[in-house]
Order: C-alpha cells, then structure tokens, then sequence
C-alpha cells in the first residue's frame, strides 16, 4: 500500500468515526514525499478534504493533559473547561442519579450530546432527575486519545440534542502492546475555617484540624495486538476504580446547615440553622409548641432544639465502578473494513442523607386533620404533661390530632443504593470505492440498566399504625392498638406491628425500627438503537471544482434510524407516597419513540492561493427527521471559511438546531410534590398584601394564619406532556484564528457565540406563577393554583399540607434561553535549547449574557454574575484555565496551572426588578472569586527490562487550599447546592493530591 493511500485512508477512518478537530499528523516520510498536505482537520463534518479546518470552534484535551488534571472521574475533568458548568456528578447527594452529566454553557445536560468515536452515547438512567443525559461514568479515562468540545448547534451533523454543543471522546482504538494505568489521590485540609467557631459556638462538633480523606483510586489494564499481516487490531480494556464516602462532618465549614443571615433581623453573619423534625421530637397543638425535656416532661421549643441535618450528607459518594471493553477492525480490503465496538460498565454508589422520620405535616392528611397524626389519650408512654397538654388530663379522651416532627436518628441516615450497568455495542463496516468516494455503514445498541434500593426510610402507614400504643387487657403488655384485644379494635390487623414510642427519651427500641424502616425498590432501563449509513465523496477528483480553487466540490449523505426507550418501574411504597422521607410518589414511566432521518452536507472553495484568498471556502449542510410523535423537523447549516493571507483565518457559521422532548417530559406520570420555594402568602406576616393573596385563592380569614412550610416549600402538580413541541435553537459564530509566520508554535483562535433556544421545554416554574398571579390577576396563572378550603383547620388555605394543596406546573413548549460571550484559546510553545521547551496554553470563556424569558412576551431577566433561587447555579463573567509546561528532553515535564472564577453575587440583590427581592440575605450576597494553582510533574523511564516505558506522575490540585465560598440555606437553589456550596463549580474538599503510574510493556 502506497503512503500516500495510507494517508487516504487514515484521513478517511478520522473522518468517517465523526471526530471532529480530528488531526491526522503525516510520518516523517510522507511529509518529504507530499509536502503539500501536511494535516487535515474536520470539525462536526462527513466530508474528506485535504488542508481543511474547522468553520466551528473547538476545544481539544490530549490524554497528556487528562494525565496533568490528575482526575479520576471524567466529570472533573469536564467541569474544569471553562464552558462547561456543573451538573450531576460525585459531590452530590441529596436527589443524586448516580450518574455524571455534562452541561455546556448552563443550556442543561439535555442540550448537550454526547459522543464516543463521533457515535452517539445512550442516555444513563430513566429517573425523572436523569434528563435522558449520558451518563459520563461509562467513559474509561485511562483509554481517553482526546476530547473534543464542540461549540453551539450541530444537529444537521449529529441530529437532535447537540443544541449547546458536542462532547467527542475519540478513544485509543488502534493499542498495541499491554498498557497498566493506575492512579491513587487523596484529600488533605486544613480546618482553620471562621465557620467553625460558629458551628462550635451552638454545640456541634467539628472535625480535627488537619484531615486526610476522600480517597480516590483506580486501575485499567489494556491489550492491543494486530494481525500477522498488519490488517487489523484489536484494543482489549478492563478497569476498576473506588471512591471513599466523604461526610460533610468533615468539613468544618459544613458541618452544620448554614442558615442565611438578613441585617434586617440583626443577622449579620452565618449561623447552624436546622431542621423542626428533630431528635427529641418537635410537638404543636393548639397553642403548646413543644419538645421533650430531659425530666421526661413537655417543655417550650426553642430553636436550639432544630435538628442538625448536615452532618450525614454525603459530600464525595462512595463509588464502585468497573469496566470492560473492546475495540477492534480488519480490513479485508480497500473497499472493506469492518469494525466494532464494545463497552461495558457496572457502577455503584451509595447517596447518603439525614435519617428519615415523622416529618411535620407528614401524617394521614385526611381532613379536616391534615398532616397531623392521631395519638390516642391512653397511650401508656405519653407523660403526665403530654396527657394534660393534649387530652385535658383524661386518658379517656380519645384520640387528639397532633402536629408533630420527630427524626429518627436511631435508624441513621437514608441511604439510596443506586446502581448502573451498560452495555454499548457498534458493529460497522466501511471502506473507500469509485476513486473519490467512501462510505461508513453501522448499527449501534445501547442499554443502562437502572436497580435503585432506598434504605432506611419509614412507612408513614406503619408510623400511624405504631404510634398508638395500648395496654392490652388480656396480656397487660404495650402493643400497638391495631392488634389489642380491647372493645373496638380489630384483633391482629398488623401482627407485625411494634409501638414506636418517641414520647420518652431513649424509648425507641430496635423491634420497633425493623417495623417501620421499609425499603423503596425501583428498577429501570433505558435502551437505545441507531442503524447509519452515510456516502462521502471528493468531487474535484471529477473536476467538479472552480477555476480559481485547487479542490474541488466535497459532498456527504445519508439516513439514520434511531429509537430510544425509557422505561422506569418503582414499587408500591414508592407509588403510594409511603416512604415518609420522600416528599412526593414515584410513578411508573414508560415510553419511546423513533425518528427517521435523511441528511446531506456540501462544502465548496470558491477561491485557493489567491492575493487576499489563500482560502475561502463555504459550507452547508441539512438534515430532515420524522418522529412517530407527530413532527417533523429540519435543521441546517452555513459556514464560511476566510484566510486572507496564511496566518489570519477568519470563520463565520449559522446553524439551526433542535431538541426534541425525551421520555421522561412526555410521558412522567402526573404526581404531587414539593417543588416550590415558600408560598408568599403563608405565615404570621405575609411578604404579599392581602389584595395580592386574594388572587390566588386566601380568604380573609386565611390572611395571616397560613402554616408555613418549616422547610419553606410548597406543592407543585407536574407531570408530562404527551403534545410537546421540540424545541429550536439558533447559534450564531464568529470567530477569528491566529498561527503568525513571525512567531512560530504560536496559535490562537478567538470566537464569539450567541446561542438562542425557543419553545423552551420546561416547566413554567410554580413562583412563576405565583408571583405573575399575585401581580395581575391573570387567570391563566391564577387557575393553577389550588389551596385547601378546609377552615378551622391547620391546613385552611394551605400549598403543603396533604395532597389537595398545590400549584399546577406540568411540562410545556415554555419561552427562551439565550446566552452569548467569547472563547478564547491560545497555544504557544518555545524552544529553549537543550533544555527542551515550554509551552503555554489558555482556554478562557467570556460569558455575556445569559437571558431567560419565562414565557413568550413576559419579561426577561439575565444571570450573567449571578446566582440563586431563580438564576441557580453560579453564572460567572469569566472562567479560565492558564497552564504552563516544561517539557524537558530527559524526560521529565512540569505542569502549573492557574484556574480562575470570577465572582457572582446573589441574583435577589440585582437592580432588575424581574430578579431583585427586598431584604435579601446579607450574608449570601456574594460568591467571591477563587484562583486555584495546580502543580504537577511527570517522569518517563525507557527499556526497563521488559517494561518498555515507566512513566510515574505526581500532582497537587488546589495547592493553596482554598476553601469555598459559602450559601445559607435560603439560596441553595437546586440539588447542585451541597455542603453550603456548589461543589461541582468550586474545589471544596481541599488540597488533592495525586499519584500515578503508567507501564507499557
């Protein structure tokens, strides 16, 4: 085989695996025989040309810099690019999916696509919070070649989904030889925070001063062998990697609730805020709001008595993966090569929270009662204050209704077993014909199979069931009054019942506990299926090209199938709402869909070697897909490619994209839970005037006597919409590249994007609705909400209390995203004799804007530097990661890398009318910025024995140990706040320091 057909067809393999930015780099040999093409390089396109490069900006990491990032979990290693933001990963723990997602430019997980070899990656779990997203944790890091991050809409390429962009892992499918990777890292801190003399200020304990933890480790074994006549090859890995559980305990900065501090309340700084379902019990009726006393008896509640439920939250999951996989091809000729793939992954986590318990407003909730549980007068546990407090001192009162909150800390924490197993298969073939043309032919399967286990949670029926106690008159003993023989009752309705006695300390005994902790058993799967083919020609090879260019017309084609399936099965406790430390039920979720595809791509230049046009070429591309749900979309592209003179390029693109609605926004089952942030009518004083309220349904008598929710939430009624719309996005680039002839090894590219999303899927947002109808009156909005008419009642006018109360917010075609700023990207690398050379590399992300529109027409608002119940996670102005590196020629290398993010400020604060809020809380005004200093240093061994390279690395991230900024409770917005922070944006556990071994034998 000639070089130059072996060039043909590597260039060809890049191209048709999808690889955007992929590179092929000539050997030595080749570049003297053809001088005159020297790489090739194709961002999120089919079609094979020489000396092209990409119209849309990229950003690409080498498997040398995944070695100097030291990371384990490739969740890290994305969420240290500057544009992407956080989103589910390790750190979290409370509503975690186990899985780690990507999300680019704050757009959501679901807006981003995800591919491996340029071929889709199935989505990773088929729970509600799962989004459809792939799941990051099936991607080996030690196989990683390189990752491509692609900017804005790529639909016409790559189909639906790649709306904020594309995330391309090409792996090292071509290994020869026998690889063993390890890695091993640790945290280490100092405790020296000023939160900890507030945490031991009221009582709690906080950790040792100086800490080591959070172990992280892993292996991966890889094989490549080719055969005897050179045709073929086949990549063997297995890998095995463990996290340690990492509490928020130790931390002292998290080792209480923060509580958010408001000057106006003469609170100036943090301070242990908690939880009224507490350990010794939190009991009201009437107008007594009690707890326990050590003497046994009622006395006041105070808030020093609230719960502390930090401390058992999970701040590192622990983790137990393991991989396996194959890649592998021969090529029988030319005309073909067949190829596969293979990928498996076997991950499990546990998710830790506080325990479990009687929450408040967590009873029967039948009326006119709601949310209290009944406790009979002749209880024998109840104390002498409780009898005459609650039953006017006759046990013979019968049954009171008390509203009561009591955790059960002698069970410990909840903990989700959650555990995810994939299976990712490719069987293709593909090859040159014609002269001019190749094709790519292949099918793909995908399948993550979902087993969730909720441990140590209580059945709120059985936590009726057990906290009436009697006397039973036959045997004398305590038995649960359900099963006693006295007049009334019916004999053995629950053999298995024990009294859960909480009126006395120390009264809860371990028969009681195997009683009432039931576990919550879901299982699921998500499966999906592609069949492509896709034909790719040069046509200059015809002499189809313009007289003032060298080459000629390129064109690509083809069709796609792909069905997607979702299926997710929960057990009756689950469906029925009866765990009591779950909020809300989870239904069942079934369905899928399938879309047919046709697409085409062209790209011309128009003009080559010209004065002022050593290029300038344009591109398009279209795709049209029909989905059995009842639409069609197109999506598009054009791009223009201007290099007036060989070191200035400048480049320009438009593309439409789309998202079409996932199984879990079209097919969740209706279902009532807390999803709102404190209804603004409730409580003594009200942040709404009575006119106000009075549009959303409280009646004078109401005003003023709404209970408010201790957790300061309230009921949303969501759920699926089987005729949602999909959604559509317009992205706008410009950009310009920099490689001077008068400073060699010196690049850089500087590209602006403006990405716009309409017919936003989404829920409207229950304070959305809230606050429009209390500033209006719209029906449309105040229709939605429905509060309890139970007067006389605890519940009168109530969002929270039972299942009646809630505002309604189902998932529709919403308003719009739109975010825009400039990337920008340099690379420079200086010779230095014979002291080897440094290079230096910046990746920086300008963000803006970041506008929001709730609904067509309303208002807009922009989080750009801010954060918060409405804006969310943090929105910087400005990311960036500057890395310098010394590569010496004995082969040692240096690494120091500066990571920065700028500050935001608490989006309540914002001079907007449509953000700001009056009397925000002081202390979460601001999220200060952090820099982070990374070092790192790499030594490679050559022909040790049968070892034919050692390489040993050492790291320290973090080096300064800089702790996080910090939130108060009020403004943590979403499961992505944990630990008083956002620990998927900010380094939060401290120094981590890192080891690793590279051996190829």
């Amino acid at each position: 085989m000639s070089t130059s057909t072996s060039i043909r067809r590597a260039v060809r393999y890049v191209l048709l695996s999808g690889a955007s930015a992929a590179t092929v780099v000539l050997p030595a040999q080749a570049q003297q025989e053809e001088p005159a093409i020297t790489e090739v390089i194709v961002t999120g396109s089919r079609i094979p040309q020489p000396n092209l490069t990409s119209i849309s900006p990229v950003t690409a990491v080498t498997s040398e810099q995944i070695k100097i990032e030291g990371v384990v979990r490739v969740e890290d290693l994305i969420n240290n690019l500057p544009q992407a933001f956080a989103d589910f990963g390790g750190n979290l723990s409370n509503g975690a999916t186990g899985t780690a997602t990507v999300n680019l430019r704050n757009l959501g997980s679901e807006r981003t696509l995800v591919l491996v070899n340029g071929r889709r990656l199935m989505p990773g779990d088929p729970t509600q919070n799962g989004a459809a997203s792939p799941d990051l944790n099936q991607i080996p890091g030690a196989l990683i070649e390189r990752v491509e991050v692609l900017t804005g809409g790529a639909s016409a390429v790559y189909g639906a989904d790649a709306v904020a962009g594309v995330v391309n892992f090409i792996m090292n499918d071509n290994f020869e030889g026998i690889r063993v990777d390890t890695q091993y890292g640790f945290y280490q801190h100092e405790n020296d925070s000023r939160i900890g003399d507030i945490v031991r200020g009221q009582g709690f304990a906080t950790p040792d001063s100086n800490v080591t933890d959070g172990t992280q480790k892993e292996i991966t074994f890889i094989a490549g062998i080719n055969t005897p006549d050179g045709r073929g090859n086949a990549t063997v890995y297995v890998g095995y990697r463990e996290l340690d559980a990492f509490r928020q305990d130790q931390r002292d900065f998290s080792a209480c609730a923060l509580g958010s501090g408001y000057e106006e309340d003469g609170d100036t700084d943090f301070f242990c805020a908690g939880s009224s379902t507490s350990a010794r019990g939190r009991f009201l009726f009437g107008d007594l709001d009690s707890t326990i006393g050590d003497d046994g008896q009622l006395r006041d509640w105070t808030d020093a008595d609230l719960y502390n439920f930090a401390p058992d939250n999970y701040y590192q999951r622990p983790d137990e993966r393991k991989t396996a996989g194959v890649f592998a091809h021969y090529d029988f000729s030319e005309a073909a090569s067949i190829y596969t793939e293979f990928m498996f992954m076997d991950d499990r986590t546990l998710a830790q929270i506080a325990p479990s318990g009687a929450f408040i407003g967590g009873g029967p909730a039948f009326p006119p009662f709601f949310g209290d549980q009944a406790i009979n007068c002749d209880n024998p546990y109840l104390s002498s204050s409780m009898v005459e407090g609650w039953c006017g001192g006759d046990t013979a009162a019968g049954d009171v209704n008390v509203t009561l909150g009591r955790r059960n800390v002698e069970g410990g924490g909840r903990i989700d077993d959650l555990r995810h197993t994939s299976y990712r298969g490719v069987l293709g073939v593909r090859g040159d014909f014609a002269t001019a043309w190749n094709y790519d032919v292949y099918a793909m399967y995908g399948e993550t199979v979902l087993s969730e286990r909720y441990n140590n949670d209580m059945s709120r029926t059985r936590l009726g069931n057990a906290l009436n106690a009697v006397v039973d008159s036959d045997t004398g003993e305590i038995v649960c009054r359900l099963n006693s023989t006295q007049e009334g009752n019916p004999l053995n309705n629950d053999p298995a019942c024990v009294p859960y006695n909480i009126f006395q300390l120390g009264g809860v005994t371990p028969e009681a506990l195997d009683y009432l902790q039931i576990p919550g058993i879901s299982t699921g799967s998500t499966v999906e299926q592609i069949l492509s083919g896709s034909i790719a020609g040069d046509l200059g090879e015809y002499g189809i090209k313009l007289p003032t260019a060298n080459d000629g017309l390129g064109v690509a084609f083809g069709a796609e199938y792909r069905s997607e399936r979702s299926e997710l099965r929960t057990d009756n406790a689950f469906q029925t709402n009866d765990l009591a430390g779950q909020g809300a039920p989870t239904l069942d979720t079934v369905g899928s869909f399938d879309v047919r595809e046709v697409f085409g791509e062209v790209r011309l230049p128009i003009l080559q070697e010209k004065p002022f046009a050593q290029t300038l070429s344009v591109e398009a591309g279209y795709r049209y897909s029909d989905y059995n749900l009842g639409f069609q979309t197109d999506t598009y592209k054009f791009g223009l490619d201007w290099a007036p003179v060989e070191s200035i390029r400048l480049r320009g693109s438009y593309q439409r994209a789309v998202r079409s609605p996932n199984v879990q926004e079209l097919f969740l089952q209706q279902r009532v839970q807390l999803n709102g942030n404190q209804d603004p009518c409730a409580g003594d004083e009200p942040t709404a005037t009575f006119e106000q309220c009075a549009r959303s349904g409280v009646t004078a008598a109401q005003y003023g006597n709404i209970l408010e929710n201790p957790s300061a939430q309230y009921n949303g009624l969501v759920g699926g919409t089987v005729t949602l719309d999909p959604e559509e996005s317009d992205t706008y680039s410009y950009g310009l590249v920099l490689t001077p002839t008068f400073l060699p090894g010196f690049t850089m590219t500087l590209d602006y994007f403006d990405i716009k999303v309409e017919k936003q899927i989404d829920q409207i947002g229950q304070d959305f609705i809230i606050d429009q109808c209390l500033l209006s009156g719209d029906p449309a909005f105040c229709g939605r909400i429905n509060r309890i008419q139970a007067p006389g009642t605890i519940a009168d006018g109530s969002l929270w209390l039972g299942d009646s109360g809630y505002v309604q917010d189902p998932y529709l075609n919403t308003g719009s995203l739109q975010t825009s700023g400039i990337d920008i990207e340099t690379n420079y690398r200086l010779e230095v004799g014979p002291a080897g050379a440094i290079a230096f590399s910046l990746v920086g992300t300008h963000t803006e804007e970041f506008i929001t529109e709730p609904l067509p027409g309303y208002p807009k608002y922009d989080c750009v530097g801010f954060y918060g119940t409405t804006c969310g996670t943090a929105i910087p102005e400005w990311r960036h990661k500057l890395r310098a590196n010394w590569l010496s020629p004995w082969g040692m290398d240096l690494a120091v890398t500066w990571r920065y993010i700028d500050e935001t400020e608490l989006d309540a604060s914002s001079s907007d009318p449509d953000l700001a809020s009056p009397g925000f809380a002081f202390t979460d005004a601001r999220l200060g910025s952090r820099s982070y200093i990374d070092l790192s240093a790499s030594y490679t061994f050559q022909e040790m024995g049968p070892v034919n390279s050692l390489t040993g690395r050492l790291g320290i991230n973090n080096v300064m140990d800089k702790d996080p900024p910090l939130i108060g409770q009020d403004n943590c917005p979403s499961v992505l706040c944990n630990g008083n922070t956002f620990p998927q944006v900010y380094d939060t556990l401290g120094r981590f320091i890192f080891v690793g071994l590279t051996a190829d034998f």
